[in-house]
């Protein structure tokens, strides 16, 4: 079976082959050209003057390569070492000192009986119940007890018109009519707007209020 493939396969190739010698046509013959051959001039531009011409025998340059770009400078390596500082520009700047505001002088006048009496504006301190007032200190020898405690402390008016010194402490003094033992003395504001002339006891101010009359 095998050997007849074969035979009919090349019976096949020597029809194709008888078949194309057959149609194929003969190659065309050259034929000479008869026409005229016209000359062609290029002209030539000469060299300017200043022109050198290249060396006999040296090479053509070499066709060079893409042109790289080189960074000339360093980068910057970060540190940890302190950034430099300017000087500090160190002046001294004198400043007004502040005028006092004056303040009226204490009023002392006679009253009744050959005494003095001096108003003014009064504040509170000594208060340990907390549900009428604010928790307040009291002296140290002279607590805040549940009796009536009529006691204060002389702001600087009261104790100049009370001679200065120390000839304040432990007075007697009427303010709006209750006696009250000055055992302490205070600030008051001195000097300002809001300048206090006694720091009563709580339970003083309670009844007298913050503007009071205080006779001795």
């Amino acid at each position: 079976m095998r050997a007849r493939i074969v035979s009919v396969a090349a019976s096949l190739v020597a029809v194709v082959a008888v078949a194309a010698a057959a149609t194929a046509e003969p190659p065309t013959p050259l034929a000479p050209y008869a026409g005229t051959l016209t000359a062609v001039t290029i002209p030539i531009t000469p060299l300017p003057p200043d022109a050198q011409a290249a060396p006999e025998g040296s090479a053509a340059p070499a066709a060079s390569g893409p042109a790289s770009l080189v960074d000339p400078g360093t980068a910057p390596v970060p540190t940890l070492g302190p950034r430099a500082q300017p000087a500090a520009d160190v002046r001294v700047v004198l400043k007004p000192t502040p005028t006092p505001r004056p303040q009226p002088a204490a009023r002392s006048v006679s009253g009744g009986g050959g005494g003095n009496v001096l108003r003014g504006r009064a504040s509170w301190y000594c208060n340990n119940d907390g549900s009428r007032a604010q928790i307040s200190a009291c002296h140290y020898q002279y607590p805040d007890t549940g009796s009536f405690n009529a006691y204060a402390a002389a702001g600087p008016r009261l104790r100049a018109a009370l001679g200065g010194g120390e000839r304040w402490r432990n007075r007697v003094v009427s303010v709006d009519g209750i006696r009250v033992k000055l055992v302490d003395w205070c600030q008051c504001y001195q000097g300002q707007s809001n300048e206090k002339i006694i720091d009563l006891y709580y339970d003083v101010f309670l009844r007298v209020g913050g503007e009071v009359t205080i006779r001795w």
